[in-house]
């Protein structure tokens, strides 16, 4: 893997501008199967662009299927978590004097298999929990024959209604890119989007879970104008003032803070202070952005 020296001055890559925002919380590494680069590749590329906070977030084991490594190339296995956790302590301690490291992981909200989660989660010292609902009606969100096999009014519901229930879980700290289920949708119809929306929105708020800014959106669908969430579900968050924080999705240590400029200008837009602020969250602190308060502008 080829890194900028860590010698070349923090936030100073050729070419590149840390900008306002200096965290990143998820990423992932080659344990999982899909994404390059070791856990210390992408520290020190986190520490070479300058960030002052930076989280590991790798994909979890499929625990609600049968086999120690159920979906290989997709997530680790089971029996890799306890030296996935071991590495990612160590490095948050050997580069304590040059970024704030912290320990999660990326777990799958899966209805009927909370307790099993629930278990796995608490058998672990992770810093925060990153929770993603994948699937819809049996399948994954990129499926794309899914379309055109279900009504697609059905599958927008299945998944909105299991991420009011991952909210309402109690087993995650961020909920990771809302609403990917448009990435190769028709796009959802205006009308059922201001029904399920703002349910959504009071949900989250409610539950206290900080929700990322997930730039993983515009590596999909480059002319996007807004990250996940979407500018409407962005919208419905603000209004309840759900905590917001900056997940780049990164799979590769180049990917580290990813449309960053972007989701800046779009913040700014919003009236949404880039004053970052420590969250606590059940095991630690992330950082987030201000947004207005409840009923305030």
């Amino acid at each position: 893997m080829s890194l900028t020296s860590l010698s070349e001055p923090a936030g100073k890559r050729r070419g590149y501008t840390l900008g306002v925002i200096t965290f990143d919380y998820h990423s992932h590494n080659d344990r999982c199967g899909h994404a390059i680069g070791t856990l210390e590749d992408y520290v020190q590329q986190a520490i070479v662009l300058g960030l002052t906070h930076f989280g590991m977030s790798d994909h979890g084991p499929a625990y609600w299927l049968e086999g120690d490594h159920a979906q290989p190339g997709i997530q680790m296995a089971i029996s890799e978590l306890p030296n996935y956790v071991a590495e990612a302590m160590a490095l948050k301690e050997r580069y304590a004097d040059r970024i704030a490291l912290a320990v999660g992981i990326e777990a799958d909200f899966i209805e009927g298999h909370e307790e099993k989660l629930a278990a796995w989660l608490a058998a672990h010292p992770f810093d925060y929990v990153l929770g993603s609902v994948h699937y819809a009606l049996g399948h994954s969100v990129f499926n794309r024959r899914h379309w055109t096999a279900q009504r697609p009014e059905r599958i927008f519901r299945d998944y909105y209604r299991q991420v009011i229930l991952a909210a309402k879980s109690g087993l995650f700290d961020i909920l990771s890119h809302l609403t990917v289920i448009d990435t190769y949708s028709p796009g959802i119809p205006e009308k059922l989007a201001a029904e399920l929306y703002p349910q959504v929105a009071a949900a989250i708020a409610e539950s206290g879970c900080i929700v990322e800014l997930n730039t993983s959106c515009y590596r999909k669908q480059p002319f996007w104008d807004a990250p996940y969430p979407n500018l409407p579900m962005l919208t419905e968050l603000i209004k309840c003032g759900v905590p917001l924080t900056f997940g780049s999705d990164c799979h590769a240590p180049s990917e580290i803070h990813f449309a960053r400029s972007k989701v800046e200008i779009l913040l700014e837009g919003l009236a949404i202070s880039l004053e970052a602020q420590p969250n606590r969250v059940k095991r630690s602190h992330i950082q987030t952005f201000r947004a207005p308060p409840r009923g305030g502008g």
